[in-house]
């Protein structure tokens, strides 16, 4: 018998099937929900942050410690700082045994796997299962390099799955042959050797491409310990260590066990190479390092700065400074000194920061500033003779009062009506602030600018007899530009910086010289200068066979600095001598120590040049038109940019010249 239809009842079926539908539609909702949740903060974890591989230039330089190889202008290595990083090592040059012991060391499948070697760690886990701890790692080369690379060295399930997805990536986007020439030419050996060619040199005082098998195998075991199996080659540990890695390449069929006990037997003889002595080229070196470290240009970690430095002319400069100070004699309160020398090119070729670097780092060429007494009165007759003087303009040597102060020379005593170019041989003071005061503070300090003094200089007429504080290297510079015929000289110290693999990161730019001076003046400042030489105060800085010299002495108040600046037609030289702490010397003038070290340094300087004597007025070449064109109207750019005091008559200048500072100690009597 049939059942009644009751509508009721189904409707409720119905409503009770939707509602456990909807239930579990929620549910699986929810759980699909959580599962992708799941999934995005897992992904995010483990590859949110994953490095992405960007070229293979990274691969070279990417977490690189930095390192600084310096050479000479030959091209000798006289300087490593930091980690030691080989030159690049071609796969190809290597003997195939240098390859196979790392290889089979590290990664005997690598030419097999694609980065994640997973055989390898089937392999390693079961024998760490049988043997119950960790004897054995499943990381390919390709996972070492990424670990180098890309990210940190801490053990973590992140990193390992992270490394592993790296090592894919990179397997699958550069060849295996320069993946694995990276590999080795990145590895840490110990010693502070990083790359094949580094940790060669180090041990075996040899390249690569003549390691035997024993050094090889020797070599190739020092990654997975280098902090301890590199202190001694011969000790018991890294000796096991070799034998592994030979144990290893007869597993790997790359040799047999007869060849693998003949390079047991091999003694292994370390034949260390030590880093070269820095000594006194430390100064240079210290200037290189801070001027690539200040370069707009990022420079990449594996630098070698190529150097302007002749190191056997840096060594005649620390011998003079040290016989300079040795004939002024223990009594003479003399404990520092400094040298720079430069070509007309700008190419420093010796500099001495103090007399010595392990005492004192601080560089007494271009960190001190110093009152330069005299040797700043050729930028006050170069200043003159661009207001329309001459040598021969005669002036008077008489006391002379400026707003109460009273200049005097050197012994007190006055010579009456004088040239300028003997003023400037007998290097009178009264003359000098007189012309100072007729050309004016502001022409005065502009001129100094342009050739070369970067120093901030005071606005009193006192900085006509040296009264302001500039370093060697801005006084050396302004001479330089009277030695080059009045174009600018800016001294530099790096040719250019390469990289360990044969590329070059930075390299100097020629730079469009330029006239801050007319030609003819610059010629005739050189000969008052080379009078100063020959008759005037700066006679002990004569040269041998000769050789004409052009310069000037200078020494400040109570003899706390003694100068002497000068050139001859192939370098530029200054040299300063004194006391850090400001201390007043015993009677040492810039005519007797400062000159006497600046000629021993100038004649072993130039054994071997030409004797060439200076150029004269006669012989000037002077430039086209258009160059002194653009010469004439920079000047006027410089005058316009000062307000146009400069462009004022003599007399009105004289007139406005800045009032001098108080001198105490009667600093007037510098010479």
């Amino acid at each position: 018998m049939k059942k009644a239809y009751r509508a009721d009842l189904m409707t409720d079926k119905a409503k009770a099937r939707q509602k456990k539908q909807m239930v579990l539609g929620l549910s699986m909702g929810a759980i699909l929900g959580g599962l992708a949740f799941f999934s995005i903060v897992t992904f995010n974890y483990f590859f949110g942050d994953l490095p992405k591989i960007n070229s293979e230039q990274e691969l070279w330089v990417a977490n690189r410690p930095t390192s600084f190889e310096v050479v000479d202008k030959d091209g000798n290595t006289i300087a490593y700082r930091g980690p030691r990083f080989g030159r690049k090592v071609a796969i190809d040059s290597l003997p195939k045994h240098v390859i196979q012991a790392f290889l089979a060391v590290e990664d005997a499948r690598f030419f097999e796997h694609s980065g994640v070697d997973f055989f390898g760690v089937a392999r390693a886990a079961f024998e760490n299962l049988i043997a119950g701890h960790t004897v054995q790692g499943a990381s390919t080369i390709t996972q070492q390099l990424v670990k180098n690379v890309y990210l940190s060295p801490k053990q973590t399930f992140k990193r390992k799955i992270q490394e592993m997805v790296l090592a894919w990536q990179i397997d699958n986007k550069y060849p295996k042959k320069e993946i694995l020439e990276v590999y080795l030419n990145r590895i840490y050996f110990g010693q502070n050797a990083y790359g094949l060619e580094a940790a060669t040199w180090h041990y075996f005082s040899k390249r690569p491409q003549e390691l035997s098998l024993a050094q090889a195998a020797m070599l190739a075991g020092l990654p997975k310990a280098p902090g301890r199996l590199s202190l001694d080659l011969n000790a018991p540990a890294s000796i096991e260590r070799q034998h592994v890695v030979l144990a290893r390449m007869v597993a790997a069929g790359f040799i047999s066990q007869d060849v693998a006990n003949l390079a047991m037997q091999e003694p292994i003889i370390v034949q260390t190479t030590p880093d070269p002595d820095e000594g006194e080229l430390a100064y240079a070196i210290d200037m290189a390092q801070k001027e690539i470290e200040g370069l707009e240009t990022k420079i990449a970690p594996d630098r070698i700065a190529r150097l302007t430095i002749d190191p056997k002319i840096n060594q005649l400069a620390v011998d003079a400074l040290n016989y300079g100070i040795k004939v002024a004699g223990p009594n003479s309160g003399v404990t520092q000194a400094a040298l720079i020398a430069f070509d007309k090119k700008g190419r420093i070729l010796a500099i001495a920061g103090g007399r010595a670097y392990k005492d004192s780092q601080f560089n007494r060429v271009t960190q001190a500033r110093r009152q330069p007494g005299s040797t700043f009165k050729p930028i006050v007759y170069a200043a003159a003779l661009e207001a329309g003087m001459t040598p021969n303009t005669i002036r008077e040597d008489k006391p002379v009062v400026f707003d109460g102060w009273r200049p005097k020379n050197f012994g007190n005593s006055y010579a009456g009506k004088v040239t300028l170019s003997s003023a400037l041989t007998r290097s009178i003071n009264t003359v000098a602030v007189e012309i100072a005061a007729e050309i004016g503070i502001d022409k005065l300090i502009q001129t100094a600018g342009r050739l070369g003094i970067y120093s901030k200089l005071p606005r009193h007429l006192s900085i006509s007899l040296g009264a302001g504080e500039v370093t060697l290297m801005d006084m050396a510079r302004a001479y330089g530009t009277l030695a080059n015929d009045g174009v600018r000289i800016e001294p530099y110290l790096i040719e250019r910086v390469d990289t360990t693999r044969n590329t070059i990161a930075y390299e100097r730019q020629s730079h469009v010289p330029t006239q801050v001076y007319d030609p003819m003046k610059a010629r005739q400042m050189t000969a008052m200068l080379s009078d100063v030489v020959a008759v005037g105060t700066g006679k002990r800085a004569q040269l041998a066979n000769g050789r004409e010299a052009a310069g000037k002495t200078g020494t400040s108040q109570n003899f706390r600095d003694a100068w002497f600046i000068g050139y001859t037609s192939d370098i530029i030289c200054g040299v300063w001598v004194g006391n850090d702490e400001f201390q007043p010397m015993r009677n040492i003038s810039g005519g007797t120590v400062p000159a006497i070290i600046w000629a021993k340094f100038m004649n072993g300087a130039h054994e071997g040049l030409p004797n060439r004597p200076l150029p004269t007025v006669y012989d000037v070449s002077r430039p086209d038109n258009r160059t002194m064109a653009q010469f004439y109207q920079n000047l006027a750019d410089m005058f316009e940019a000062a307000g146009g005091n400069m462009l004022k008559p003599l007399g009105t200048q004289a007139q406005n010249a800045v009032k001098p500072a108080p001198m105490p100690n009667n600093q007037t009597k510098m010479q």
